[in-house]
């Protein structure tokens, strides 16, 4: 186990922002992770953990120990028609889907090109085209912090919701993850439930591998490559509101499209909202709203965190005037 002083972490957010972590550690074992966590208790500094830096704002420079989590295991297992793959924290999310789906393991297809590593996807309970992790997750292998306990906790206890998990509570902001186990099938089944999906494929046989390959068409086609232009993917959650709030708006905004969810409530595109809200191709400070899609974003090369905070604070502010809606940001803004 390394411990560096001062190092950047430009290349380790996908904002690229250049912040500097008084100390840092990749751990690629849990027994690394360990020696690191007692290295950080007996200097009483702060820890911070980090993954694929996908879903993270960094605002300034971190101080205490930057812990990187980069175990890269990968096991599978077949029994019948079933696939259970093992994935380590530290492995590539897109790169995981792709090499499934070419092996002819298929249930993850709709969730290609989204950024970050496997350890990040139970925490943020990732999702896109009609599909969730929750769908095919099994387990998740977790280190607790305060008791050095080793744990499996299943789907269940996960308390998985819409972009939302255990791991996002104060109960569970504790718990390391170290890898996920996923069920998978080699039975092709794709799910195309998704309407901007299904229009996009042919209308009879339809494969998991189509289904891959058009989700990646989908998301180049209006998402920004972070190496290209420093994003974090989709920076707002999608409203859930009431009824009596949607009508409400309608009268106002007859166009505006909605989701039907369980409840009797109902989901809005965020996108919508900031977009006829005129911010989409919006830039100030070397940050902006991306031009394709007005849910991301984006860092023009001499943006920093701040900024970002700054510009998703006024379209937050602008929103709740507007529709009364108040945005949720999904990556993580450290002040």
């Amino acid at each position: 186990m390394l411990i560096h002083n001062n190092i950047s972490l430009r290349d380790k957010n996908s904002f690229g922002f250049d912040v500097t972590a008084e100390y840092f550690c990749r751990a690629n074992s849990v027994e690394e992770i360990r020696e690191a966590i007692a290295w950080q208790r007996q200097k009483q500094l702060p820890l911070f953990i980090l993954g694929g830096g996908s879903n993270t704002v960094f605002t300034r420079n971190i101080s205490g120990l930057v812990l990187h989590i980069a175990i890269d295991k990968l096991h599978t297992d077949t029994t019948g028609d079933l696939v259970s793959v093992f994935a380590g924290a530290g492995i590539n999310w897109h790169s995981l889907v792709e090499s499934t789906v070419l092996k002819g393991q298929y249930g993850l297809e709709n969730l290609a090109l989204i950024p970050g590593n496997a350890g990040a996807a139970p925490i943020q309970n990732i999702g896109a085209y009609g599909k969730e992790l929750c769908d095919n997750l099994i387990s998740v292998d977790v280190l607790d912090q305060q008791t050095d306990e080793l744990l499996t906790l299943q789907t269940d206890d996960c308390q998985f919701g819409y972009r939302q998990s255990l791991f996002k509570t104060s109960a569970g902001s504790k718990l390391i993850v170290l890898g996920i186990k996923l069920q998978l099938s080699t039975v092709d089944t794709p799910v195309i439930n998704y309407a901007a999906l299904r229009e996009a494929l042919p209308e009879n046989d339809i494969t998991a591998e189509q289904v891959f390959r058009q989700v990646c068409a989908l998301r180049q086609s209006k998402l920004p490559d972070p190496a290209k232009l420093g994003n974090a993917g989709s920076f707002f959650k999608n409203p859930i509101v009431e009824s009596q709030h949607v009508d409400t708006l309608r009268q106002q905004y007859p166009h505006l499209p909605v989701y039907p969810q369980a409840g009797g409530c109902f989901k809005l595109p965020a996108a919508w909202l900031i977009d006829q809200a005129g911010w989409k191709g919006h830039r100030v400070n070397g940050v902006g709203v991306h031009d394709r899609q007005a849910l991301v974003l984006v860092n023009h090369g001499t943006g920093n965190g701040q900024q970002i905070a700054i510009l998703a604070e006024e379209i937050r502010a602008d929103i709740r005037q507007r529709y009364n809606i108040d945005l949720e940001p999904e990556p993580v803004i450290y002040q």
